[in-house]
């Protein structure tokens, strides 16, 4: 006679409180790890595009000011209204009604040439720092340009925003042998070798600066004086 054989019982427990509080611990760490990752690639992306960002509003001006300063032109010309370069206060000038000035006028011909300009390329421009419009760290440089070089009466120059944030900012000149913070062309009948427009970024609230830019830039245009200088060997 053969025997019957009890089907296997199968278990029907289920899990434990504590399988299921090292399942909630696991799981947990695997949320916190997951989460950093995620908030620290996301710091990340934003540090980078912020810094980027800024390396283009710097990179935008120093291009705006190399193109300023190279296109220094030749001060007395017959061909041209180019103003001497000179340091001087300019208290009579309705444009320091803009805000502090950073350099004086240059005459540059850097002026954009259209169908819609009336007025040639020759153009005189000037820099300030003025309140930031936007009520941020620092102020805006600012880029005053008077096209109209023979206006019927003095009016203020139109306003460019260079950059904002500006800590600082100033204009020096290089004579051949040293750098110098004023230049009178007109007594001295000469131009500098080279310009150096410097500017310090605003850092964040209670920090200090973000950091020190300087545009140098060659003289090409040489004045009759500065000629004869060089061929009696005064100047370098």
């Amino acid at each position: 006679m053969r025997r019957k054989t009890s089907s296997p019982v199968r278990s029907r427990r289920g899990f434990t409180l504590l399988e299921l509080l090292i399942g909630i611990v696991v799981g947990a760490v695997v949320l916190i790890v997951i989460q950093t990752s995620y908030f620290g690639a996301l710091r990340l992306h934003q540090t980078t595009h912020a810094r980027i960002e800024e390396d283009r509003r710097v990179q935008r001006a120093v291009g705006i000011l190399r193109r300023d300063l190279a296109g220094l032109m030749l001060p007395g010309s017959e061909t041209s209204l180019a103003q001497g370069l000179q340091t001087s206060p300019f208290s009579g000038s309705m444009a320091d009604a803009i805000g502090e000035r950073v350099s004086p006028d240059l005459s540059t011909n850097t002026g954009r040439i259209d169908g819609w300009t009336p007025f040639a390329d020759q153009q005189r421009v000037a820099y300030f720092l003025v309140p930031s419009a936007t009520g941020g760290n620092g102020r805006d440089l600012i880029r005053a340009v008077t096209r109209n070089l023979l206006p019927v009466q003095e009016a203020l120059p139109e306003e460019e925003l260079v950059l904002g944030g500006v800590e600082s900012a100033g204009l020096s000149y290089f004579d051949g042998l040293a750098w110098t913070d004023t230049w009178d062309s007109m007594a001295t009948e000469t131009l500098p070798a080279a310009l150096r427009f410097s500017f310090t970024l605003a850092g964040e609230a209670g920090g200090g600066p973000a950091g020190l830019y300087e545009v140098v830039v060659p003289v090409l245009v040489k004045t009759t004086a500065t000629l004869a200088q060089e061929d009696e060997g005064a100047l370098p």
